[in-house]
């Protein structure tokens, strides 16, 4: 789904499922957003943070590997990283074990002094568990499962925005995830791996600090037809929580705003939609952001001074760019290129994506902004021959360079 959706399925319960799964997940998330050992090129004045990158990751006793990397900062400084599949284990000799077990989902908790990186999840060590799945209503038995959006913090409770995935079946599925028959592999095999769609999107909330789920619901917009994923950014700002969905159009991937009073009892309901002049009720009056490139499917808005920034990767790319507004709904301007992820150009063998720059505004150090991005390969061998195939890069950014 190069440009419908930016997700993939993968899942290892013994060697030979495991690589099938896991191929499966890299494709599809391949064409939903459109390594091998990452070269450390930067852009200008763009650098690579190798020492955030060592805390987040671990060869032993923590988080191996994952993607997504949305973050909140918590009430006592830490922050949250919500994680899309990502691996736990031990590396040995930079390679993974094929029966390592990928979980759906998972937070990792970076205290304050950033000295400690806490993986969290259900489940064990030896047998660890997907953090956050979906519930069946009575009667369904259809499998489900999530990928994190982005949330947000109010008092003592986290709050997280997850689409809720289903299987569908091989031609619906190819229908909705390619542009035109040229888009379309011709492979058999690869073509019956894509077979995902959004069902609907969840709230999740947890406790903090002990991250027990306390409740899910349904966010209750009809998703069938509004066919926008909101809760892959959100934004408290001037007494709203403003949330920011991707809406996926043949050929143009868009930003959708949508908000709801920090004073309400209910996230997940109640909002109004920005109409491109105001807010209304009515989702389908919803209007897009004037953005000029395709973006990417996880994207980020923060505040910065008395300014607003949005930053995307191109959805099937690998350069990275902002624009800057004076508003958190509208006027995004002042495009500027930041930075191109040289992963996938340095792979000979043309396996090595990069996918969903995620900007962590909380992280902004002698006024250069903590940013990454995700590497991942097509070929689902790399991310257990190397553990760089699959681990995301962790830059810093001048602010300058996106405010000039």
């Amino acid at each position: 789904m190069k440009e419908n959706r930016n997700f993939k399925k993968r899942t290892i319960s013994n060697r030979t499922a495991s690589l099938r799964a896991s191929l499966m997940l890299c494709l599809f998330l391949f064409l939903l957003i459109s390594a091998c050992k990452p070269g450390r090129t930067t852009t200008g004045h763009v650098t690579a943070d190798e020492d955030f990158r060592s805390l987040f990751y671990s060869d032993s006793g923590g988080i191996t590997g994952a993607d997504g990397l949305f973050s909140v900062l918590m009430p006592d400084g830490s922050s949250l990283f919500m994680l899309g599949d990502c691996f736990l284990g031990e590396v040995v000799n930079g390679t993974r074990d094929t029966l390592t077990t990928m979980l759906r989902n998972a937070f990792v908790l970076i205290d304050s002094s950033r000295t400690v990186a806490r993986p969290i999840y259900r489940g064990t060590w030896a047998k660890p568990q997907t953090l956050m799945e979906p519930v069946n209503e009575p009667g369904d038995s259809t499998y489900r499962w999530y990928w994190p959006g982005h949330g947000f913090v109010m008092n003592d409770t986290v709050h997280v925005f997850a689409l809720s995935l289903i299987n569908v079946p091989d031609t619906a599925a190819m229908q909705a995830f390619y542009d035109s028959e040229s888009d379309r592999p011709a492979d058999t095999a690869v073509k019956n791996i894509f077979t995902f769609a959004i069902s609907h999107i969840d709230l999740l909330s947890f406790t903090f600090p002990g991250f027990s789920h306390l409740e899910t619901h349904r966010v209750e917009i009809n998703y069938p037809v509004s066919l926008i994923d909101f809760g892959n950014c959100v934004m408290a700002d001037g007494g709203y929580l403003y949330i920011y969905g991707t809406r996926n159009n043949p050929g143009h991937s868009e930003v959708h705003v949508a908000r709801v009073s920090l004073e309400s009892a209910d996230f997940y309901r109640g909002w109004e939609f920005f109409t491109g002049k105001e807010w209304d009720k009515d989702i389908s009056r919803s209007a897009p952001l004037d953005i000029d490139i395709s973006v990417s499917e996880q994207f980020s808005v923060f505040r910065y001074r008395d300014k607003y920034i949005l930053l995307t990767q191109e959805r099937a790319g690998d350069d990275i760019y902002t624009y800057t507004s004076d508003f958190p709904h509208s006027d995004f301007h002042n495009k500027r290129f930041i930075y191109h992820a040289p992963e996938a150009d340095a792979d000979p063998d043309n396996h090595i994506i990069t996918y969903n720059a995620l900007a962590h505004g909380q992280y902004i150090d002698d006024d250069r902004l903590l940013v990454t991005y995700c590497v991942n390969s097509l070929d689902v061998r790399d991310i257990f021959e190397d553990v760089e195939a699959y681990r995301a890069q962790f830059l810093r950014v001048p602010m300058d360079l996106i405010m000039k």
